[in-house]
């Protein structure tokens, strides 16, 4: 199941134990690989890197790219909503946020011309957001 179990919502997802113990919460690396939109970058590299190579030159790409971005962050919140039946709305931003950072650290065409980009910034704050992002829900029970 790809839906992170904090102690917020432990109890819609398992129910207690045959001997009364609470239930299971995921550890740090059950979280930290959960809220990975790995799916969603696969299609947005998959998309954009192949556009990129084939019109990449046009004058009009930059609206292709921003066309794929959009698209790469509906396909992020509906792959998690319908196909992996992630139904947190905590967890559906988090992951959201999370695909945004990694385009942000790829430095793709939408994002680099944004006047305030600074790929040195984005390079930074991905790995804080990856490893920091297991935390938001709660610190959690295991490593």
């Amino acid at each position: 199941m790809r839906l992170v179990v904090t102690q917020r919502n432990s109890g819609a997802v398992y129910t207690a134990d045959r001997a009364g113990e609470p239930p299971r919460t995921d550890s740090y690396r059950e979280r930290l690989l959960k809220y990975i939109p790995a799916e969603a970058l696969v299609f947005f590299v998959a998309v954009y890197g192949s556009t990129y190579s084939i019109i990449g030159m046009q004058s009009y790409y930059f609206l292709i790219a921003r066309w794929i971005l959009l698209a790469g962050i509906a396909v992020t919140i509906l792959w998690l909503w319908k196909v992996e039946g992630v139904t947190d709305p905590v967890q559906l931003v988090i992951s959201t946020v999370g695909f945004i950072a990694w385009i942000f650290a790829f430095g793709v065409i939408p994002i680099t011309e944004l006047p305030w980009f600074n790929q040195v910034v984005s390079a930074l704050f991905l790995p804080l957001y990856v490893f920091g992002s297991p935390f938001i829900g709660g610190i959690p029970d295991r490593w």
